[in-house]
């Protein structure tokens, strides 16, 4: 081994040092800094800094709308509250007249307790009675039709029979009133209902009978 090679066998093979390459075989390593860099024509980074605005745009308008919704959820709420405190404001101060008759005709029943003054009173009540279905019917309340009606279990409800001759399943008589609103059933009719009487019974006076109410 000459002089030379153990010189350049010294430099290759030395701890802690770098190999060196021969000239022009080595091409230079880039840097991490220079790897992350991205080159962009003109016109693309004008048209990325237009998106850019566009999207910072979009947020801004969702985040109005968002912040509208939120306020719209909230007054409804608050408009709902309103309506069912206040819903029926309109029935009670169509009742407020009726109201103040009812004590006016207390009011003068106090004062005489004659056969003339039981008459006037009565008289009142009827007046005061009418004006008070007139004030219902007006918000849509309409009594359901009873007596002599064919038995319908969607608007009454049969709480008694009667065994006698006749169309059966007739409505022979109304124990209390039912009433629907805007055609909506608020309250059935209590009725008793006509059945024909048992042929195996006796059909004389048990026949038109009335019998117990169905509990």
């Amino acid at each position: 081994m000459t002089k030379k090679d153990h010189a350049h066998g010294a430099k290759r093979d030395g701890p802690g040092e770098k190999e060196e390459c021969p000239e022009g075989d080595c091409k230079a390593e880039p840097s991490e800094a220079a790897a992350e860099q991205v080159t962009l024509s003109a016109g693309d980074y004008e048209s990325l800094r237009d998106k850019v605005a566009e999207a910072e745009a979009l947020k801004e308008q969702l985040l109005r709308s968002a912040a509208d919704f939120d306020n719209a959820k909230k007054r409804l709420s608050k408009e709902r509250e309103e309506f069912v405190k206040f819903g029926q404001e309109n029935l009670i101060r169509g009742m407020l007249p009726v109201l103040d008759n009812f004590h006016r005709v207390l009011d003068h029943a106090g004062e005489d307790s004659g056969e003339k003054n039981l008459k006037s009173l009565v008289t009142g009540v009827q007046r005061i009675f009418k004006q008070m279905q007139d004030g219902l019917q007006s918000q849509g309340l309409r009594k359901i039709d009873a007596a002599g009606q064919k038995f319908d279990p969607h608007r009454h409800e049969a709480v008694g029979y009667v065994h006698e001759e006749g169309e059966e399943d007739v409505v022979v008589d109304e124990l209390e009133a039912g009433y629907e609103l805007h055609g909506r059933l608020l309250r059935p009719a209590k009725v008793r209902v006509r059945m024909h009487p048992p042929s195996d019974g006796p059909s004389g006076a048990q026949s038109g009978e009335k019998q117990d109410e169905i509990t």
